[in-house]
């Protein structure tokens, strides 16, 4: 998926929002959003508490790696609202985001999903997009499912922050 990760813009923008690259000007927004158990309870691999060393990690490290295409989301006014990427664990991408709770229930989290999607399909590169969400995290699957997402499968997680949890697994096949 090398190639679809160097396919997609540095840049993406939307009627509201610019999507690019986090950088390290962003710590200062990134961490106190990320550092906020009402976010990272619905994600699979934020940690909390998250500390500055974690956002530098992020920027400098997974962000810059062969393994995702994350872009940090800006809103109308520059403000840094959260992270939506492309992560590359086969031979399908997964969709993953998450946004700052200040910026929870404003659309922000629809109109990045949809830019990145569109983009994605516009490469040609991606047949189907895999995506997840807990089963009881009900605004990130109506996200999801307002995209074209569909239910594939409902786990049991078994490890980490989501052993115990339902977690259902989506996908979002462009050919349909």
């Amino acid at each position: 998926m090398t190639g679809l990760r160097d396919a997609l813009p540095a840049t993406i923008r939307t009627d509201r929002l610019t999507l690019a690259a986090p950088r390290l000007e962003d710590l200062a927004e990134l961490v106190p959003l990320a550092n906020n158990e009402n976010v990272t309870r619905w994600t699979a691999r934020m940690p909390y508490p998250y500390g500055h060393a974690d956002g530098v990690d992020f920027v400098e490290n997974i962000a810059t790696g062969a393994g995702e295409r994350p872009y940090a989301i800006r809103n109308e006014t520059g403000a840094f609202v959260g992270i939506v990427s492309l992560m590359f664990p086969s031979d399908r991408p997964e969709l993953g985001y998450w946004l700052g709770e200040p910026f929870w229930g404003r659309g922000y989290g629809s109109e990045a999903v949809s830019a990145l999607l569109d983009t994605t399909r516009a490469t040609g590169l991606a047949p189907v997009v895999e995506a997840r969400a807990l089963a009881h995290n009900r605004a990130s699957l109506r996200v999801l499912e307002k995209q074209g997402f569909v239910r594939v499968e409902e786990v049991v997680g078994d490890c980490g922050r989501n052993q115990g949890r339902l977690i259902v697994y989506l996908e979002l096949d462009f050919e349909r």
